[in-house]
């Protein structure tokens, strides 16, 4: 009997989630394939509790937590059979949270782009928050389309937050 009750806990993980999991609204602020040109999602959104954080953030879960993330929702896209890209949106418990960790983050060779209440743009990465969401894009590549195409999809993700 303990040995089916083992095997049976793989499946009961699966029904009733252990780890990173998704409920559907959290899965709704990242854009799906074909909802921003160009970009395509690729697999699952996964969701990361504040407890839960430092596996997926290992080594700055601390400072996210400090500043009061309850949760963080990410996902893998694809540019055009170009470049790979992650998107994070950290759901804070206020404004002042995602304010808090943008502020943190250096400006130095950013500029800024008109997202959401504040944002960054790198070569190959950008940072908006707005309202307690802070959302961070990173590109596995750098070049002269990734910015513009970042900010596409800062764009779409922005859409989903209002």
């Amino acid at each position: 009997m303990v040995y089916r009750s083992l095997l049976l806990l793989p499946v009961a993980c699966l029904l009733v989630g252990c780890g990173a999991k998704t409920s559907p609204r959290q899965a709704t602020l990242l854009p799906e394939g074909g909802e921003v040109s160009g970009w395509s999602k690729v697999g699952e959104t996964r969701t990361f509790a504040a407890a839960d954080l430092w596996q997926y953030i290992d080594g700055d879960a601390e400072r996210y937590i400090q500043a009061g993330v309850q949760k963080t929702l990410t996902a893998d896209y694809r540019y055009r059979d170009s470049f790979d890209a992650v998107a994070d949106i950290h759901v804070m418990a206020t404004a002042e949270g995602a304010r808090k960790i943008l502020d943190s983050i250096s400006s130095v060779d950013s500029q800024p782009v008109a997202l959401g209440d504040s944002g960054k743009l790198y070569s190959a990465s950008l940072i908006f928050r707005r309202g307690p969401y802070l959302v961070r894009l990173v590109a596995y590549k750098e070049s002269s389309e990734v910015g513009k195409a970042l900010v596409e999809l800062a764009r779409g993700i922005e859409r989903k937050l209002r």
